[in-house]
This record gives structure tokens, C-alpha cells and sequence, in this order.
């Protein structure tokens, strides 16, 4: 049984047996405090109190809403936490003060293993490739567990190459894709785009997923998408695609053969 617990923005907590997974968890108000822009349309739906039982805590890249200071000081202090993020990213989690044995660098499509499972980080467009002294600074995460396989993308654009690198994998139970898209103007106010809903959604048809989560879509005003059109875009093209549309910290759980899902 799966446990998967959504935190808003990308960020998730997913629980395998008895190990405890984070993902771009955005617990702050950082953005707009550095910023000044990006206010949180609610607030975080869970305490850091409420997280100690974290193990390995992922990073798709340095954006303050995935890679979010606050956030990552606070989780760091649990004793038997592990960060794993981008490989060029190292020394900034270091200057957040996490000790260095607990943050592993991640290279794109070197395999991570671990106890229980292993993790193949999948380097994506975000806009365009980070390419940071020959490391890729933007990656989603394809994550295998005993009879369990899901993909987390981060922030990521769709395209032919990131669909044939994930379809290798063969199919998942779970993919969480971006669904707010991108446009010049956006950009040109240094916000970087991903893919939009028909994308998402394309792609998953495309590699093939039991359930497909939409995410990065609702916390600030000037980067949202409505998700109705994510769930007609589905149904008049792909209705037989299991989704699941998260209320903010809901949990649900699965398990591996998808069969006897439940919701809380």
C-alpha cells in the first residue's frame, strides 16, 4: 500500500511500506518574501512538525518554490533525513546548513539506489536544459519500488525526448505532471514554463500510466491553470485514464496492482 499526500504547488509526500518520500515541498512564503511577487493563494496544508518521519526529501531544481530555504532548514535537523538534488546544486543545500552526509547528488540518468528501491533522475527542459559545468541542474525523478513505479517531473516542458526517455521504464502506476503550461509573457516576467494540460496528458497517454496527478497549477495567481480543462481535454480524448485531482493535503491510497484505491 501507497500512501500519497499532497502538499501543494509539486510538492507531494508519499509513503512505500515503511520508508517516507518527499518532492519539491514549498512550505514557506519565500518567493514573495526575496521576491516580492508570487503571494501563496492558502497556506501550507501541513506543519514541519508533521514531517519528521521524512527519509529522503527530492529537489527537481533551484527555483525557490522546490528548492525552498525555509523549508529545507527546518526538515534538515531530522536525524535521519537524506537530501537528493541536482548535483550542482550541493552547495547551496550546504550554505542552508545540511550537512553534507545527508545530501546526495544527483546526475541525469545515473541510477541512485537505495533500501527498497532505486531512482533514475531524467533530465529536463524547463524553458531549455540547465546545463551547469556539464551537469544538468533541472531534473525529474522516475522512482522503482517493488511493484510500484512513479514518475515525479518537477518542472518540466514535454517533448519527444523526455517521452521516449520515460517510456524505457516501461509503465508506471503514478506520473504527477505540470499542467500550467507557458507563454512569452510569463517568461518575460522570469517565470519559467512547463508543460500545459494537453501535454501532460499526451505524454501520459504516450509512455502510459495507470493514474495521472496534475500538479503545479494553483498557488500563485500569476502562474495557475485552470484544472477543469485538464479533466475535459481527458475526457473527450483519453476517457479511460485514471486521474486524481488533489485536494490540498489530501491523501489517497493505492496499491501496486492499482486495485482498492481509497481517499481521505
Amino acid at each position: 500500500m501507497v500512501a500519497i499526500q499532497y502538499l501543494g504547488q509539486n510538492g507531494f509526500k508519499i509513503r512505500m511500506d515503511d520508508l517516507c518520500l518527499c518532492f519539491d515541498l514549498y512550505l514557506s512564503n519565500c518567493v514573495y518574501e526575496l521576491t516580492g511577487k508570487g503571494i501563496r493563494n492558502y497556506d501550507a496544508p501541513i506543519s514541519y512538525e508533521s514531517l519528521k518521519e521524512i527519509d529522503y526529501y527530492f529537489i527537481s531544481h533551484d527555483h525557490l518554490d522546490h528548492l525552498d530555504p525555509e523549508t529545507i532548514k527546518n526538515l534538515s535537523v531530522n536525524k535521519n533525513i537524506t537530501f537528493i538534488c541536482p548535483f550542482p546544486y550541493i552547495g547551496i543545500l550546504e550554505r542552508l546548513g545540511v550537512e553534507n552526509r545527508k545530501i546526495i547528488g544527483a546526475r541525469a540518468d545515473e541510477k541512485i539506489d537505495f533500501n527498497g528501491f532505486y531512482v533514475i533522475p531524467i533530465p529536463e527542459k524547463h524553458e531549455s536544459y540547465t546545463l551547469i559545468d556539464g551537469d544538468h541542474g533541472n531534473l525529474g525523478y522516475v522512482v522503482c519500488a517493488d511493484k510500484f513505479r512513479f514518475y515525479h517531473a518537477g518542472d518540466a516542458i514535454a517533448d519527444k525526448t523526455l517521452a521516449e526517455s520515460l517510456k524505457r521504464f516501461g509503465r508506471y502506476n503514478v506520473m504527477f505532471l505540470p499542467i500550467n503550461g507557458h507563454d512569452w509573457k510569463r517568461f518575460d516576467n522570469e517565470i519559467m514554463g512547463n508543460m500545459n494540460y494537453r501535454e501532460a496528458l499526451d505524454l501520459c497517454d504516450y509512455v502510459g500510466a495507470d493514474m495521472v496527478v496534475p500538479m503545479h497549477y494553483d498557488l500563485f495567481c500569476n502562474n495557475t491553470e485552470n484544472p477543469a480543462y485538464f479533466v475535459d481535454y481527458l475526457y473527450r480524448n483519453y476517457p479511460y485514464q485514471k486521474f486524481k485531482m488533489f485536494i490540498r493535503g489530501e491523501t489517497i491510497y493505492i496499491k501496486g496492482d492499482s486495485e482498492n484505491d481509497r481517499f481521505e
